[in-house]
């Protein structure tokens, strides 16, 4: 289903601008006279009889302005950088007898493009009935990378094509439950998803080879920093029913789900032959466009059955099962050089690298989960859970397509299956204590193993394949303890081990092997993994602490160390390959430190405010991009103060910062692509709230966001932006 533009719809001549004003005309009329009454005339005192309303319609209207990059501010923001207006939210509620309750609620936000309602009949000791509809947007920024140069400019990447991009993601639900005493409880519902639009893609193009654009120079140079688009059509139907019932001490419960799903989507991306225009002496525009497109279909069916048992108050058993079947169709798909989606790809594509099409195939995926709990309390103070949990996959996979050879013409149907079967157990145990004096102590342990055989099999060559066994070992600790030191004082700690151990051993097909072979031909399997460990050690602290009533703070530090292993092989020579010594490929260490603190100086003044500080340190022996860091820091405060008992003005502030640019030479001696944020970003807000009368409150809010990049930076500048955002609003109770 396509999303519904109600602002296109209502775009047509000066409808939309009618519609809008229409919907907030109450809002500026009401917002100009309450500026003028100021504070001399007081709302009438509702009587203490009378019960205070418990229906209301919010409506606002606002907008913004824009200087710099209207598609950072969008995506940043996720506001449209313009006008909109509508009702931001509604609530009501009506008893149609003594039983029966209606309830509607909802918003509409035309510009924002945001929308929702819902409606519901409840009846008791019968059940109920809803439905609804929501549609909202995402705003996206679809700008390119930047590499520095002496002629580079950024603009000159990110114009190639309009960076402000969106999708709308939309349901449409029903749901019904049958809600009886001592009778099974049921519930059925259905739902529709959609997802309509177009986003960026973090596939870039790149520039070719021994092009000295930008004015760099050297061997054979290729950069992937040109934008690249999605468009987005996706589908999703799901249909569930759950019934749960109690039987003296055991709880019941089923459920079904059918799903099915349909993706049509297309990527798009341009590839620089040569310098673009007005780079250099004698430079000329070589853009080759590229679509690739993909169509699937897939239905999933899934089951599962659960009870919980409590044979008595010290000890209970909880058990889960569920098994799942997804079937996946390719429906067809493309590449092609030379065309913009949608163009269908032509009969001689004018280029021939990777150029594909017709393609078909799909999978089957089937999959068992259990789960077995036993919560055992032996002695007042102690508790005991031990778990088991064991899953089963089976994947069986298969692909078509038609490709476009050297020799300029299309050549017969490529084929590649996969066929995967998957055994995992893991035991876990949980104990908790707390028969120290305001201390309690936790611990848990987990232990599992998983098998994986992988077969990749050339279906057009049986003797071409690969055969992988995967064996995975893991085991998981935890401990720690929260102390209740004083009335007002508690510190909590916890420290966490995972260690994660991967060993895979290969058979390759009895094809003769040789170095570079063709596709289609022997040598198509080449793993280079043979051993994959990753460690993770983990502590943190937290101080609660109230050092007056009306002063709170919450102190936490985090530390993490990751530490990641490899081990490959070469098997060029074929007959005697290579297996690589086992190293360290990456080494990660973060520290993470964060204070709030909570403040009311007066009965009607609240002070919040919280700090971050992340330092993340990555290395690795890979020089070509080098080590990276990801450091950065986020501060907020917010405060409200009640000017008087009608009157209510709030602020608050927001700081991040962040210097992770890193830019290494590659192994052509050439700047690579940068990558990582160099930006300062501050925002601030105000809101001024009135109540006029006892049904009605007029409320103001001004905000101001400005974000920017300390050169360099991987955008080049080109996301920077400030931007001034206002709006007013009414909320009417009744």
């Amino acid at each position: 289903m396509k999303p519904i533009l109600f602002s296109k719809v209502l775009g047509q001549s000066n409808t939309l601008r009618l519609f809008r004003l229409a919907l907030v005309a109450p809002a500026l009329m009401i917002s100009i006279t309450a500026s003028q009454a100021g504070t001399s005339a007081p709302a009438p005192e509702t009587p203490a009889e009378e019960p205070e309303p418990g229906n209301w319609i919010s409506l606002t209207i606002g907008g913004a302005f824009v200087s710099g990059d209207d598609a950072g501010f969008q995506r940043r923001t996720q506001t449209n950088g313009d006008f909109y207006g509508g009702i931001e939210s509604m609530a009501y509620t009506q008893e149609l007898d003594d039983s029966t309750t209606l309830t509607l609620d909802g918003h509409a936000l035309p510009g924002l493009e945001d929308y929702e309602i819902n409606l519901g009949v409840e009846k008791t000791d019968l059940g109920y009935v809803k439905a609804g509809f929501k549609q909202f947007r995402t705003w996206y920024d679809a700008t390119g990378g930047y590499l520095q140069g002496a002629n580079m400019e950024a603009s000159r990447v990110n114009d190639l094509f309009d960076d402000e991009r969106s999708i709308d993601r939309g349901e449409i639900y029903f749901e019904a439950g049958l809600r009886m005493e001592d009778f099974p409880e049921i519930t059925f519902s259905y739902r529709h998803l959609y997802r309509d639009g177009d986003k960026d893609s973090t596939s870039w193009g790149d520039t070719r080879a021994n092009t000295n654009w930008g004015g760099i120079t050297g061997s054979s140079p290729a950069f992937k920093l040109l934008p690249a688009l999605w468009d987005i059509d996706e589908s999703t139907d799901i249909f569930e029913l759950d019934v749960e019932h109690t039987l003296g001490n055991t709880d019941f419960g089923a459920g079904l789900v059918y799903e099915t799903y349909s993706l049509d989507n297309s990527r798009f991306m341009s590839r620089w032959g040569a310098k673009p225009t007005g780079v250099g002496s004698g430079s000329t525009t070589a853009i080759t466009e590229i679509t690739q497109t993909e169509k699937t279909d897939a239905d999933i069916f899934a089951g599962n059955i659960h009870s919980v048992t409590r044979f008595n108050d010290k000890a209970w058993l909880s058990f889960a099962a569920s098994y799942s079947s997804m079937d996946t169709d390719i429906d067809g798909g493309s590449r092609a050089y030379g065309v913009y989606w949608p163009t269908p790809i032509p009969a001689n594509p004018a280029r021939r690298d990777y150029a594909y099409d017709q393609m078909s195939g799909g999978s089957n995926v089937n999959q068992f989960i259990t789960n077995l709990n036993f919560m055992w309390v032996p002695a007042p103070d102690l508790t005991i859970t031990p778990s088991l949990r064991y899953e089963n996959e089976s994947i069986d996979t298969y692909s078509n397509f038609r490709a476009f050879n050297s020799n300029q013409s299309w050549q017969g149907i490529q084929s590649l299956g996969a066929y995967t079967d998957m055994d995992s157990t893991t035991g876990a145990l949980d104990i908790r204590y707390s028969g120290l004096d305001n201390i309690v102590i936790f611990a848990k342990g987990l232990w599992g193993r998983e098998n994986e055989d992988v077969l990749r099999q050339d279906r057009i060559l049986p003797g071409e394949f690969l055969d992988s066994d995967i064996d995975t070992d893991e085991q998981e600790y935890t401990i720690g303890a929260n102390w209740y030191a004083l009335r007002n004082l508690s510190f909590s700690v916890q420290g966490f081990h995972n260690e994660r151990d991967q060993s895979l051993d290969h058979k390759v097909g009895d094809q003769p092997k040789s170095p570079n072979s063709a596709p289609g031909g022997a040598n198509n399997f080449r793993p280079i993994m043979t051993q994959h460990n990753v460690a993770v050690d983990d502590i943190n602290l937290r101080m609660t602490w109230r050092p007056r009533s009306n002063v709170s703070l919450v102190t936490r530090y985090d530390y993490q160390h990751s530490e990641i292993e490899n081990e490959g092989i070469n098997w060029s020579p074929p007959n005697d390959p290579i297996i690589y010594d086992l190293i360290e490929s990456g080494d990660i260490k973060s520290h993470i430190l964060s204070q709030s603190i909570t403040w009311n100086p007066m009965e009607r003044m609240y002070v919040q405010g919280s700090c971050s500080w992340v330092s993340s340190e990555t290395n690795t022996p890979e020089d070509f991009s080098g080590d990276f860091d990801n450091d950065y820091i986020v501060a907020t405060i917010s405060s409200g103060y009640s000017i008087d008992a009608r009157t209510e003005l709030t602020a608050s502030y927001s700081y991040f910062a962040a210097n992770n640019y890193v830019n290494s030479k590659g192994f052509t001696g050439v700047d690579t692509m940068g990558y990582g944020l160099n930006t300062d970003e501050h925002a601030i807000s105000l809101m001024l709230s009135r109540v006029l009368t006892d049904n009605i409150i007029w409320n103001a809010r001004y905000a101001f966001i400005t974000s920017n990049t300390d050169m360099p930076d991987q955008s080049g500048g080109y996301n920077d932006f400030d931007a001034h955002m206002v709006s007013t609003g009414l909320q009417i109770r009744f």
